[in-house]
């Protein structure tokens, strides 16, 4: 992680304790132990969307899911893989109530994908109310060089628009009323310890977060640090847009999972992956964060949750994007960004 410090941006380096902070906290995290697995609830009746389960962290929040006995749809982008998952994960947890539905063909980074994902799941609910929405899926790449179609910067693309494109088709089915008080409606956007690393201020390069022009990118880490700080700036901003907390008693919270062994290292050569696998957690701890910001009953709309199961702030000038209206601003420039692939009212 040594890598994410040497490229921190000069103002997020006075933050320097912050960081170490929670770079020790991704070795040496907060176990919760008066919420583990047992605690979560059961889920019977319950539906969770959830992006990128076919392998690493979503695969686990999948099966943990299915054995609270969840209605689980997963959306991926490979159906081959998808349905290769779901295999497995059905086999495991044989005597669940809930089910796994694949929806296939989803690149983050390919905005019609995400479009024609939508509209699928809106047949597929139908006239259903969805519970919990994870933005699990993501991409970190070791290249600076990667665009989509559109010529915006791949991780951008993938971990931030395509996101809040697939959220707005979503929208209708999850943005209503508890049916009681004791009901939980949450939507997780998955984060990372790498935000530290994101341009200053506010997490985002406020001429072109898109950076459209090749030359201005900076490195790799500093972009998928950008990504990750967009998400934090999502999940208070769409809590401010939505009302989620006064109208539908939502909360929209961004998580760093932890520092894992996941297929995020595939790009990167093979000495830094076998370091990665000796010295990070397994997936399943990243879960355990996911599904904590999902079931912990006291969260508010905003909160950063950091492992694997505690409430923390994001880097000083990403907390104050959160207060000042710097992320609802983000937000819109997102917005009209993706109008074209929105859902027509």
């Amino acid at each position: 992680m040594s890598e994410y410090f040497y490229n921190l941006p000069t103002a997020a380096k006075k933050s320097k304790l912050q960081f170490l902070k929670h770079s020790y906290r991704g070795f040496r995290p907060i176990v919760n132990k008066d919420f583990t697995v047992e605690n979560y609830p059961d889920l019977t009746d319950k539906i969770c969307i959830i992006t990128g389960m076919n392998t690493g962290i979503g695969y686990e929040a999948v099966d943990i899911l299915l054995s609270k006995n969840c209605t689980v749809y997963g959306i991926v982008r490979t159906e081959s893989k998808g349905n290769a998952a779901k295999e497995k994960l059905l086999e495991k947890n044989k005597n669940t109530k809930g089910s796994l539905t694949i929806i296939a063909g989803c690149d983050l980074s390919d905005f019609n994908t995400v479009k024609q994902t939508g509209l699928k799941i809106q047949e597929l609910l139908k006239d259903k109310e969805v519970d919990f929405v994870i933005h699990n899926a993501g991409l970190m790449s070791n290249y600076n060089d990667r665009s989509n179609s559109d010529g915006i910067e791949l991780m951008f693309a993938t971990n931030v628009m395509g996101p809040q494109l697939l959220q707005a088709y979503i929208d209708p089915f999850f943005l209503t009323k508890k049916k009681s008080e004791n009901d939980m409606k949450r939507i997780i956007w998955l984060s990372s310890l790498a935000h530290m690393a994101a341009p200053t201020p506010y997490g985002f390069n406020q001429k072109d977060p898109k950076y459209l022009d090749l030359k201005a990118r900076p490195h790799s880490s500093t972009l998928y640090g950008q990504s990750k700080a967009c998400s934090i700036l999502q999940a208070k901003a769409y809590g401010i847009k939505h009302q989620t907390d006064e109208k539908y008693g939502i909360q929209s919270v961004s998580v760093f999972p932890g520092i894992l062994t996941t297929e995020l290292a595939r790009d990167y050569p093979r000495f830094v992956q076998k370091f990665w696998n000796m010295a990070f957690y397994a997936p399943r701890f990243g879960a355990y964060s996911e599904l904590y910001g999902c079931f912990y009953p006291n969260l508010e709309t905003g909160d950063y949750v950091i492992p694997f199961g505690a409430v923390d702030t994001p880097r000083y000038d990403v907390n104050s994007a959160l207060e000042n209206g710097v992320c609802v601003s983000f937000w819109d420039y997102v917005q009209n960004e993706i109008k074209e692939y929105l859902p027509k009212n």
